[in-house]
């Protein structure tokens, strides 16, 4: 009679001890997924800091190649009415002063375009992209200004 309490109690050991090793290999694979799933997440945050780097890298680049630009067609502007003010003169003994005006204004023009490309803050700001759309129409509607001031300069009164 005194084997069925002991054989009892070896049942309920060993089912205890069966039961606490299935739970442990559960719990194990899970700490497993979830460093694997850490893992792939840091690297997912890696991957996204490299191009996010790389978009900073870019958007630096394009507004230097922006300005660069810009410079260049507002440094030819300034030349283009510096040439018609001597085509101008050449032909005339005095610029009339309607035309000396026209041009100045102008020049004028052409300058504070050039302050706002040199006003770096402003490219580089948040916004830069609405500054290079404003600057660029402005810079068109001038050379076409300019275009327009040269054909009609040359056209003699």
């Amino acid at each position: 009679m005194k084997i069925i309490p002991v054989l009892s109690k070896v049942l309920m050991g060993s089912a205890l001890v069966l039961s606490l090793s299935y739970c442990t290999k559960p719990i194990e694979e899970k700490l497993d997924d979830a460093e694997t799933k850490v893992q792939e997440e840091q690297s997912d945050v890696m991957e996204a800091k490299e191009d996010l780097q790389e978009v900073a890298v870019d958007s630096v680049n394009q507004v230097e190649d922006f300005l660069l630009v810009s410079k260049q067609r507002l440094e030819a502007n300034a030349n283009n009415l510096a040439e018609i003010k001597r085509e101008l003169k050449s032909d005339r003994a005095v610029l009339t002063p309607i035309l000396e005006q026209e041009l100045s204004v102008l020049d004028k023009r052409n300058k504070e375009l050039l302050t706002i490309a040199n006003d770096t803050s402003a490219i580089r700001s948040d916004t830069w992209e609405n500054v290079k759309i404003e600057l660029n129409k402005e810079m068109d509607a001038l050379e076409t200004a300019i275009a327009d001031f040269r054909d009609k300069g040359k056209k003699k009164p």
